[in-house]
């Protein structure tokens, strides 16, 4: 008989326990484990989240001075922006208060213009009246001019008689005219080849400085100290293609220390007129010539001593006695046996005031209170600031440049250019050695 093995039930509950609890332990075991590699996951993150938030830390550290910076240039901006909007208003509150003069002078203006239009009405009616009168009395002389024109026909039917024998007289005298021109034609022609001739012999005595052709004067680098005199006349000419040619010739009619203004009394050609550089020439002017002068008598504004030095700064020569040689005689009072041989010598006559206005002496009496005075040039008769401190105790003023309302202009070297535009606005012109007294004082 067969005989079945059973196994305990012990043995099988202890087995499905032993079964149940190893089951159990595993899955403890994979959950561990599965949550250990999720916080080791995460520790690998949050350290590499570490790692990048020190590095966006170091550039946010390094964007700080940057944003600083930024945030100052802001700031200034801001300010400026602020001192703008404040000039702003400022400006605008002027432009504001001068609209306002503005608008307050446009309104006085046209009231003024308004009481004007009704003066010019009133004055219209008034001269309406008048013009009625004329009318009247235009009518009355009408008649009476009819009167007239009926005489005057009567005389000019004699006076057309007279007239066709005056024609005949005129045909007459044409034909002599006629005859005339020819030999003037001829002997211009004559004058002309004896032009190019002198021409040829012509040599610069000087030359212009400036010239105005709508008054018809020029400057020319000639004065006082070049013993130029007033009424000197000279002829205009220019080198061209290796030869002189004459242009024209000028006058002498005002005479400073260095320069001299010169009226032109003619002019060749209308399309050749005479020009800065031009030179000019008189066969008798000797710029080197030392006029001798004698000094004879009492004066009343200068001593004789004043007199032989303001000759002296003048390029002139003072001689104590009267010779063949001598050019002039300045004879005060009591300078009868002077002149008495300077008649027999023929030696030229002149007062005290001609000879100031000879030597052109004149500071004291062209520089007077307000009037406008420039210095030019280079002063080696006497230093700048002595004439400056004249002008100033003389109650004038120191301009600049010379211009429209200056009155005076004192030169020393090197001022042409001054004196040119001097001459041309009328400006006087005084050298500066006639102040060279200021230097010894």
């Amino acid at each position: 008989m067969d005989q079945t093995y059973r196994t305990p039930g012990w043995l099988t509950g202890l087995l499905i326990v032993f079964a149940f609890a190893t089951a159990l332990t595993f899955g403890l075991f994979l959950y561990k484990h599965a949550e250990e590699a999720a916080m080791a996951e995460r520790y690998h993150r949050l350290k590499n989240e570490k790692t990048a938030l020190g590095n966006q830390k170091n550039a946010l550290e390094a964007q700080v001075p940057l944003a600083d910076t930024a945030i100052k240039v802001r700031d200034d901006k801001l300010a400026e922006i602020k001192a703008d909007r404040e000039t702003a208003d400022e400006d605008i509150k002027r432009l504001l208060g001068e609209h306002e003069l503005a608008m307050k002078a446009t309104a006085e203006a046209y009231d003024k213009e308004g009481k004007t239009f009704a003066t010019l009405l009133e004055d219209a009616k008034r001269r309406r009246l008048e013009v009625g009168q004329q009318e009247e009395a235009a009518l009355v002389a009408e008649r009476d001019y009819d009167d007239r024109r009926s005489k005057a026909r009567d005389g000019i039917e004699k006076t057309a008689t007279e007239i066709e024998g005056i024609r005949r007289d005129t045909r007459r005298q044409n034909a002599d005219l006629e005859t005339r021109i020819k030999e003037l034609s001829d002997r211009v022609s004559q004058l002309t080849q004896q032009r190019e001739l002198n021409n040829r012999d012509l040599k610069s005595d000087g030359q212009i400085l400036a010239a105005r052709a709508t008054d018809g004067f020029v400057v020319i680098d000639r004065g006082h100290q070049h013993n130029l005199r007033k009424g000197t006349r000279f002829v205009v000419f220019n080198r061209r293609g290796g030869r002189n040619t004459a242009k024209g010739a000028v006058e002498v009619v005002d005479v400073d220390a260095r320069t001299a203004t010169a009226r032109v009394s003619e002019e060749f050609d209308g399309n050749d007129p005479l020009v800065p550089g031009d030179h000019v020439h008189n066969p008798v002017f000797d710029p080197a010539a030392v006029k001798t002068f004698v000094i004879a008598g009492d004066f009343e504004r200068f001593s004789r001593d004043e007199l032989a030095r303001f000759i002296s700064e003048s390029g002139g020569k003072v001689e104590p006695q009267l010779t063949t040689s001598s050019d002039y005689l300045i004879a005060g009072d009591r300078a009868d046996a002077a002149l008495t041989q300077a008649s027999k010598l023929g030696v030229s006559i002149l007062s005290e005031d001609q000879l100031l206005e000879f030597v052109r002496y004149r500071p004291e009496f062209a520089v007077r209170a307000g009037m406008i005075v420039v210095l030019a040039g280079k002063f080696t008769a006497v230093s700048k600031g002595k004439v400056e401190d004249f002008i100033e105790d003389a109650g004038a003023t120191i301009g600049g440049d010379v211009e429209s309302g200056v009155q005076v202009l004192i030169v020393g070297e090197g001022a042409e250019d001054e004196v040119a535009q001097a001459r041309l606005l009328g400006v006087t012109v005084i050298d500066h050695s006639q102040f060279a007294h200021l230097a010894r004082d």
